[in-house]
Order: C-alpha cells, then sequence, then structure tokens
C-alpha cells in the first residue's frame, strides 16, 4: 500500500513539475520585464498553466463541444506544452546566454521554492495518509461535484443531487481540480486525497513567493546586503517560511487564550477556534487542511494569492506613471495586468464570488491611496478599471448566464461580538501588524524610495480592520436565520486571516533579520528609539527608560504569540487524525467498500460503465448523512440528494419539497401511474436499491421495483435496475 501511494505521489509531481514547465515563457518573460519579481514569478508557475488549461477546456465545453474528457484534455495539455517550449525557444532560449544569466539570478530562490513545494506535498501526504476517508462534513458534496465534471464532456455539468438542472453553485474550483484528476489518470478515490495534497503544496508554494517578494521590496533600498543583491535575502526568506507557518498552519488567538486561561491543552478541542463566538463561523485555512473538504473558498486559495501579487506588480506600475494619455495606455504595462487582474477576478466569481467583493474592495482602496497622493493617476485607474470589468465579464460569461443567484440581500446585524472575544481572537495579530504599520515608513521608506509597499501594506491593513467589523454591523441573508451572522463572518475573516497573516510574516522577518548601515539588528533598533528617530531625541529621551521596557519585552511575547499559534496544527491534526498512528493509505472510499460493500458495487458499476451523466433514483438524504452517496460518487445524478444543501443553492425549498414527495412515491407506490411519470419526466435509467433506500423507506416495494426494468447488478437484497 505505502509503495502504491509513493507511486502515485511521485507521479502527481511529476504532472505538476511539466505544468510549471509550460509555464516557462510566463516566467521568462516576467524576469525581463519585472525585475521587482525577485523569483521571477516562479512560485505562480503551477497555477497559471492550470488556470490556461482549465479556461481553455472551459469555454470550449461550454461551446458543446466535447473536450472535456482524458483524452481532449491530455490532448490539449500536450499541445500547449509543445506550444510552450517552441515560444520559450523562440523568443528566449535561442539567445546566446539567456538561460545561464536566468539560472544565475533565480536559480537558488527557484531550487529553495521548489523544496518548500516538495515538502508541502510530502507533508500533507503523511498527514492526509493516517485518515483518507472521504466522508463526513460535506466531502460527499464536493466529491460530488469533481465526479460530475468529470462525467461531462460538455458543460454545464449535470447537478447530481438535482436530475435536469444543471450545476447551481461556484464550483469552477471543483471544475479545475477534475482537470487535474483527468491529467493524473486516476480514480476520484485516490484523486481527492491527491487533489488536497497537491492544493495544499501550492498553497504554500504561493505564500512563501508572495512573502518573499513583498520583503524583498520592502529594504532600505541599499545595494550592500547580500553579495550584491539590492534587498536582504535572508530576511526575504524568512518571510516567505513565516508565511507559510502563520497562514497555512497558524490559528487566531484562541489557542494563545486557552493556554493563558487553562494552563495547558489537555482538553483542548481544535473546532473551538472556529466557532469561539456564539452562533458564528471564523474559519482560517489551518482548520481547512484539517478537515480536508474542498470547498470552494479552499480551492479559490491560490486564486486569490495570484490575484493580490497582480495587484501588487500593478502598483508598482502605477505608482512610475506620469500625466499618462489615454493613447499610451495600451503600451504600458498596466493594460495587460489590468487584463490579468480582470480575469482573476473573473475566475474567482465563478469559485468564490466572496473573493471577488474581498479582493475588488481592496483594490478600489489600494486606488484611493495612491490617487489621494498623486491625482494624475485617475486617468490610469479608470482605464484598469475599465480592463478589470472587461476582463471580469468575459471570463465568467458562460457561467453567469447559466446561474441563478442564491443571495438574499444585505441587513443589518442584530447581534455583535464582545470585544474581549474579538481581541482573543485577532488582537495578538493586529498588535504586531500595528508595529509594521506604525515603524515601516520612518525605518524603511526613504523619501525618494518606492512608496508600493507603503501603500500595500496600509492597505491590506485597513482592509483587514473592515474584515473583521464589517460582520459586527451587516451581513448578508441566506437560509440559515438562526445563524444570521455566520457566512458573511466566515468568508469575510477566512480572506482577513490570510492578509494578517503575510503582514505578520513581513513584521517578524523585518524584526529579526533587517539590518541597518550599522548592522544593527532592527529590533535592537527599537529598544534604542533615540538611534531609531534621531531628530526626537530629546523629546524621547524622558521616556528612553519606559520604552526600552517595553520593546524589550516586545520580542519574548512575539515568540509566545508564534508558538502558541503553531500548537494548533499540532493539536488539530492529532485529535483529527487519530494521533497519527494507523497508516490507511490513499484510498478514500475503502470506507465505503468496507462499510457498504453492496452499494458499492452499485457505485462502480455506474462509475465505470456510464461514460456520460445519466439520471438515476436513489433515496433522499438530509444533509451532513451517509445518503446520496451513490450518486455524488458515481457523478450520476439522482432525482434529490442532501435536500437542504438544494435548499441552500437554489435559495427556496418548493422544488426540494416537491421532489421529496416524487422519490417516496416512486419507490412505495413504483407500479402507480404517478411514478412511472416521474420516471418518465425525469429520465431515469436507473433505480438504486440498497441500504439507504430500505432505511429512508422501511416500506418500499421491491417487487414493483424489480418489475420496471432488468436487474444489471445484484448484490444479496440489493439491486441496481436498468429502465432503458
Amino acid at each position: 500500500m505505502l509503495l502504491h501511494d509513493l507511486t502515485l505521489l511521485a507521479w502527481i509531481y511529476f504532472i505538476l513539475l511539466l505544468l510549471q514547465l509550460m509555464a516557462l515563457p510566463i516566467i521568462f518573460y516576467l524576469s525581463k520585464k519585472f525585475a521587482y519579481l525577485k523569483d521571477a514569478g516562479w512560485g505562480f508557475g503551477r497555477m497559471l498553466s492550470i488556470l490556461i488549461l482549465s479556461l481553455l477546456i472551459w469555454h470550449l465545453a461550454f461551446c458543446k463541444i466535447p473536450v472535456n474528457t482524458n483524452f481532449a484534455v491530455n490532448a490539449v495539455f500536450v499541445c500547449l506544452s509543445l506550444f510552450s517550449l517552441f515560444f520559450s525557444w523562440t523568443f528566449f532560449l535561442s539567445k546566446r546566454n539567456f538561460l545561464k544569466e536566468f539560472v544565475k539570478k533565480f536559480g537558488r530562490i527557484i531550487l529553495i521554492e521548489e523544496i518548500v513545494f516538495l515538502l508541502g506535498l510530502i507533508f500533507m501526504f503523511i498527514i492526509r495518509s493516517f485518515q483518507p476517508d472521504i466522508l463526513d462534513l460535506e466531502k460527499f458534496m464536493d466529491a460530488g461535484f469533481i465526479q460530475a465534471y468529470l462525467k461531462s464532456p460538455t458543460l454545464p455539468a449535470g447537478d447530481m443531487w438535482l436530475a435536469n438542472e444543471s450545476i447551481n453553485y461556484y464550483t469552477f474550483g471543483h471544475f479545475y481540480h477534475a482537470i487535474l484528476v483527468h491529467l493524473w489518470q486516476v480514480d476520484l478515490a485516490y484523486g481527492y486525497n491527491l487533489l488536497l495534497i497537491s492544493l495544499f503544496a501550492i498553497f504554500c508554494l504561493e505564500l512563501f513567493s508572495i512573502a518573499f517578494n513583498f520583503k524583498a521590496n520592502l529594504s532600505f533600498g541599499s545595494k550592500s546586503f547580500s553579495k550584491g543583491r539590492d534587498y536582504n535575502f535572508k530576511a526575504a526568506l524568512f518571510a516567505g517560511i513565516f508565511a507559510i507557518f502563520l497562514v497555512a498552519l497558524g490559528a487566531n488567538g484562541h489557542p494563545l487564550w486557552y493556554f493563558v486561561t487553562h494552563g495547558n491543552f489537555d482538553a483542548y478541542w481544535y473546532p473551538d477556534a472556529t466557532r469561539f463566538i456564539d452562533r458564528t463561523i471564523h474559519e482560517f485555512p489551518a482548520y481547512s487542511f484539517v478537515v480536508c473538504d474542498l470547498h470552494g473558498h479552499v480551492l479559490a486559495l491560490p486564486i486569490s494569492l495570484l490575484l493580490l501579487l497582480t495587484i501588487f506588480m500593478w502598483l508598482k506600475e502605477l505608482v512610475t506613471v506620469r500625466h499618462l494619455k489615454l493613447a499610451t495606455f495600451l503600451k504600458t504595462k498596466l493594460f495587460p495586468l489590468a487584463l490579468l487582474m480582470g480575469s482573476l477576478f473573473g475566475v474567482l466569481v465563478m469559485t468564490n464570488t466572496w473573493d471577488t467583493m474581498i479582493y475588488g474592495l481592496f483594490l478600489s482602496l489600494v486606488s484611493l491611496l495612491v490617487l489621494s497622493k498623486n491625482k494624475t493617476t485617475w486617468l490610469p485607474i479608470v482605464l484598469s478599471a475599465v480592463c478589470v470589468f472587461l476582463g471580469t465579464a468575459v471570463l465568467s460569461a458562460f457561467w453567469l448566464l447559466n446561474f441563478t443567484s442564491i443571495a438574499n440581500g444585505l441587513a443589518l446585524a442584530n447581534e455583535h461580538t464582545p470585544l474581549w472575544q474579538l481581541l482573543v481572537l485577532w488582537g495578538p495579530h493586529l498588535l504586531f501588524a500595528s508595529v509594521l504599520l506604525i515603524v515601516v515608513r520612518p525605518l524603511f521608506l526613504a523619501k525618494k524610495s518606492d512608496q508600493t509597499l507603503l501603500y500595500l501594506i496600509r492597505s491590506l491593513f485597513l482592509m483587514v480592520l473592515f474584515l473583521i467589523a464589517f460582520p459586527e454591523f451587516f451581513y448578508f441573508k441566506d437560509i440559515y436565520t438562526t445563524y444570521p451572522r455566520a457566512n458573511t463572518m466566515f468568508k469575510f475573516v477566512f480572506q482577513g486571516f490570510i492578509l494578517l497573516g503575510i503582514l505578520l510574516s513581513l513584521c517578524f522577518s523585518s524584526l529579526l533579520f533587517e539590518k541597518n548601515p550599522k548592522k544593527q539588528s532592527f529590533s535592537w533598533r527599537l529598544i534604542d528609539l533615540r538611534q531609531s528617530f534621531p531628530r526626537k531625541k530629546k523629546r524621547l529621551s524622558l521616556w528612553k527608560i519606559r520604552w526600552r521596557k517595553f520593546f524589550l519585552l516586545y520580542l519574548p511575547i512575539a515568540t509566545f504569540l508564534f508558538f502558541s499559534t503553531l500548537a494548533y496544527p499540532y493539536l488539530a491534526f492529532k485529535s483529527y487524525y487519530g494521533g497519527l498512528k494507523v497508516y490507511k493509505g490513499l484510498d478514500g472510499l475503502a470506507w465505503f467498500k468496507k462499510k457498504y460493500p453492496q452499494d458499492y458495487v452499485l457505485m462502480e458499476y455506474l462509475r465505470k460503465n456510464e461514460a456520460k451523466q445519466v439520471n438515476i433514483v436513489e433515496a433522499v438524504g438530509e444533509s451532513y448523512t451517509e445518503f446520496a452517496r451513490v450518486s455524488a460518487f458515481s457523478g450520476m445524478p439522482t432525482i434529490l440528494g442532501w435536500r437542504v444543501h438544494e435548499w441552500l443553492w437554489r435559495a427556496s425549498w418548493d422544488e426540494p419539497a416537491k421532489r421529496t414527495g416524487e422519490v417516496e412515491k416512486i419507490y412505495l407506490e413504483p407500479t402507480s401511474a404517478e411514478a412511472r411519470g416521474y420516471l418518465d419526466q425525469y429520465q431515469i435509467k436507473y433505480i438504486v436499491l440498497g441500504d439507504k433506500e430500505r432505511e429512508a423507506y422501511p416500506e418500499l416495494d421491491v417487487e414493483g421495483l424489480l418489475s420496471l426494468g432488468t436487474v444489471v447488478v445484484s448484490q444479496g437484497n440489493h439491486y441496481l435496475i436498468q429502465l432503458f
């Protein structure tokens, strides 16, 4: 088992490496045109290739061209790879010494980033191998979306839990992960866990890359830092490392509060950190990677970071603009960057629409800060906004035309979080982010230096405050009226935590590794404020002793905060994965095969013998149960699966209520005219008769059901009945 799983891990690494190499033309271009990207954008290469391939298949499939198949996806991948090789050779590799200079300049950081990626793969591979089950929470839903896309040569794909209707949810993330499964040529039983492993590794890689590039651009501007580099390599390196630990593995302030109030972690229950505020949800990436649901907000993580990097690049170009005219805008780097931002916003619309709103507000905030300092930037900002809007509209057009909004409007919040709870969750993090905000201008940015990171840091900090504060005053209405603020707080603070973690990585790396020309550590200069602010020597001398005592405590507190948040992944992974004691492998459906062996055979028949989606009927079930698993894991739409989820996705209870009665009629009175009418109406090809059907409908008519068609699979008293 272990050898088989290691072989799979090596295989997906190889395919992901090919995707990275497919992005070489873009990386070579970035290395030539965007000198401030100190890794040439290498950390985002895999995601760029995945998006290019997926978007091409997506749009062709929506044009009813059957390209969303194993053969077609791999054929398109090969064609794009050959084109990439040809383009790379024609424009870059054929030039004398280009590759040698590229490796000399970026080879070291590329090697480090590949090690980061590989370590991320290995870490999540080890963790997930101790509990691989595609079971509990909403894994049925996520697996069902992916399997539905795997069974849909054209798009839109049918909703596996609402026959005759297309998926009405934010599922482009599930689609691009289905593309990876096509490339890997594996069953979803293994593919689900391989997707989790690769997603975690890509997220860690991108976190490292973005923090590394931010910190490399946040310096004194001296060229004496490290072996001729114009930035502090060590500080940038550790900024990337801190970002991984703080964002991908770290938690909010709840573990710290628990330890202070209890003195130990003996009875600590990891979900409490995400449900600390009554009747709300305030999750963060580490929790998502513990429970391993492939939800839209998780699948959007690498896309959001790519958008954040693009905003940074656009901002770098914007601050250099002087008196731009309309005719010259198309010749600047702002134009392609604005189109890229628009494209990424379009992808986020289809993947996790909340992120579109959040990063749209962030981009607006950045623009306003720049405009307040330089009024001449209004024209490039307006033109960029037009490009962003057009890019968003074009990329998401097919999806929007097939989507019905499930939002119910904005409402005033009647519930409010006690201040002490907000301070427990966010206080320690905001404290250190505030320190970075305070010291960054006088200690890092000279009057004539690049102001981009100053704008970016201020905008990030203000955005974090907004994301935390907004759910205290407003929320977006949904069907969960007893938990009105839960979803709004969930989606807002999830992104707020990521942005805050990036700020903290810059803060901690600066405190520990940044040096001034006298080679004094930055943290010591904070202690000796008279050297930091010589113009205010007399005034500060009165407070010298008091300030020194405060900052002498600063680093110990920072260290305590850092490691207390890292207690969370240890406690959470240990709890969820059974203490990491029993190796189970990567087969996510082994539990299904063991617990429901007869039903598993029925599901496998459908998955292997039906190349495209066909409609079936199985028992209707409540959300978060083991009902509707045949439709989920085969990708074949049933009349109604998890009915509360369909209520949420359709923003109405009418259809689930109607179909609940129709399915019951089919199982209880299969030979009646009504039942036959429903079977014809939904074009049902198979009827599932297994454990859950007998549980849901104890009085079901077995003989009547068997008389409707041909039994193609029989396992004891479990049947798969084919009607046509």
